[in-house]
């Protein structure tokens, strides 16, 4: 049974999928807690977000967001924004070190360093049913594999050191190609638009010994790793 399947007919359609943006936070956030990379700042929780999406069809898993919009400081989602704040002012996130960053075209954007507030007598339990602690409480199932997947991901890019990973969204291989943008915004999903970071990520199967194959995992982990040589030019 679904979570739609679950709530229904208690929510709306657009209730269901600000519970879901909001279920998204938490489990990137969580993924990096397990990974040992968290707080996060906003621009990594970004290139958090939109590295899940770019490389989701490696685990077979759908897209959360179907376009982004490019920009020089890189992926940013607005609805995942807001969302973060709302998760602050429940209590079920910490925010830190918030300062002002300037934009390239005027103004600025306040940024801080977001994790999950421990503190909550509500967390384990939301993060029980978003399937972040196996499916006995997980109200889909289908949200442990993409839990399972987050941390995986997150484990992946946690070997690069820094900032590195806001700067490896920008370099990431679907973001960096002008061919595949539209009046800077990416289209993740669609069939017609090639995914350039999953026909890599899936390249590297070739160059192991025949008859060896690699895990999704071990593609993310190679990803990452080439990602982080993109950052430095190599």
């Amino acid at each position: 049974m679904s979570m739609a399947d679950t709530l229904a007919p208690q929510i709306t359609d657009e209730e269901l999928q600000l519970l879901r943006q909001r279920g998204r936070v938490l489990l990137l956030l969580d993924a990096a807690e397990r990974a040992s990379v968290a707080p996060l700042s906003t621009d990594r929780l970004h290139a958090l977000a939109y590295l899940a999406d770019v490389l989701s069809p490696v685990w077979h898993l759908p897209a959360f967001d179907q376009v982004v919009m490019k920009s020089s400081g890189g992926p940013f989602f607005p609805e995942l924004q807001r969302e973060m704040d709302r998760l602050v002012a429940a209590g079920l996130l910490e925010v830190s070190n918030i300062r002002y960053v300037p934009r390239p075209r005027g103004g600025a954007r306040i940024e801080g360093c977001y994790g999950l507030r421990f503190g909550s007598p509500h967390l384990e339990d939301l993060l029980g049913r978003l399937g972040a602690r196996g499916s006995d409480a997980a109200l889909d199932p289908r949200d442990v594999q993409i839990h399972a997947f987050l941390i995986e991901l997150a484990g992946a890019l946690a070997r690069l050191p820094g900032d590195e990973l806001s700067r490896a969204a920008t370099s990431d291989v679907t973001y960096s190609d002008r061919r595949v943008d539209n009046n800077n915004l990416i289209y993740i999903t669609p069939a017609s638009m090639p995914n350039r970071s999953v026909e890599t990520a899936e390249r590297f199967a070739t160059f192991i010994p025949e008859g060896a194959s690699l895990s999704p995992g071990e593609k993310l982990y190679l990803y990452a790793t080439y990602l982080g040589r993109r950052v430095h030019g190599g």
